[in-house]
């Protein structure tokens, strides 16, 4: 038993790290007995799992879905190992998937604190501002601003942030400042990659209160950090969270427009992957950043 074991923690670090070399290095064994053990275990599954050439690894289309199975095991047994020995302390890789601008001005800024509480815990952040599956992802936890899709992914909400509307003093001075939510209709809105394109953009507090975007917007960018880039610029005014534009508010590069008509806050969840209990990872990563963003 302990052989197989051992055969499936090499195979999962194998198809994470993909490079032998590495792997080999990490748990104290030579490339070519890593090699013996990946070849062992394909012979007993009786299906190839791993492309092996001179430069790297993949993995099979049999291997992905091997390894989507054994991957939650072996972190349920490693979490019954923990909380039998009552250890709190996380371990192994963690997976995150979120969007670049919540990575860099959000999250990123807080790892140190999580890293130092725990010091056998390594971090893979996938950013990318469009939404991806968990599954496709290979993620143990993804952070979802806005409201959630209908799924059956498990979600906890671990914070709140404002939603704000801004724009560049340069545009204001050329275009003047809205003084009601309806002279809106009378400015250039910059879309970003979270915005629709029906006529109907937000709600405010007032739910008589509704502006109108145009229908075919000069500016629409895919991604919030050239948003960002563009209501700087003096392109227009945007709408975003609060992660998108503190950095700018604060030094004076953007000013928050109607602050008299403030808009809903944007939930911040924590997002599980289907089919299974979170891992240890993923349930304690959720719990330190609902603590980390409720202190800020």
């Amino acid at each position: 038993m302990a052989d197989r074991l051992q055969e499936l923690e090499v195979f999962v670090r194998v198809a994470e790290r993909a490079n032998l070399s590495q792997v080999a290095r990490e748990i104290g064994l030579s490339q070519p007995s890593v090699s013996r053990i990946l070849n062992d275990l394909e012979a007993r599954i009786g299906a190839r799992l791993l492309i092996r050439t001179s430069r790297k690894v993949g993995l099979t289309e049999a291997g992905q879905v091997y390894l989507d199975q054994i991957r939650p095991l072996l972190a349920d047994l490693g979490a019954a190992a923990d909380t039998a020995a009552g250890n709190e302390e996380l371990r192994g890789v963690l997976r995150v998937e979120l969007s670049v601008t919540f990575g860099v001005r959000a999250l990123i800024p807080r790892l140190p604190s999580l890293l130092a509480e725990h010091p056998n815990l390594s971090v893979e952040l996938m950013m990318d501002d469009r939404r991806r599956s968990l599954a496709e992802e290979g993620a143990d936890v993804a952070i979802r601003l806005g409201l959630l899709d209908n799924s059956s992914m498990m979600a906890r909400k671990v914070g709140q942030t404002p939603r704000l509307l801004v724009a560049a003093p340069d545009y204001i001075a050329r275009h003047g400042e809205p003084s009601s939510p309806t002279e809106l209709a009378q400015h250039q809105v910059i879309f970003g990659p979270s915005d629709s394109s029906g006529a109907t953009f937000q709600e405010l507090i007032d739910p008589q209160v509704r502006f109108v975007l145009p229908e075919s917007p000069r500016i629409r960018v895919s991604s919030s950090a050239g948003v960002t880039a563009c209501v700087v610029a003096g392109l227009g005014v945007a709408f975003g969270s609060g992660w998108m534009f503190n950095a700018e508010l604060q030094d004076g590069r953007l000013r928050q427009l109607l602050p008299d008509f403030p808009l809903p806050t944007i939930p911040i969840h924590a997002l599980f992957p289907a089919g299974r209990q979170p891992s240890k990872r993923a349930r304690g990563f959720a719990d330190w950043l609902s603590k980390s963003l409720g202190s800020s």
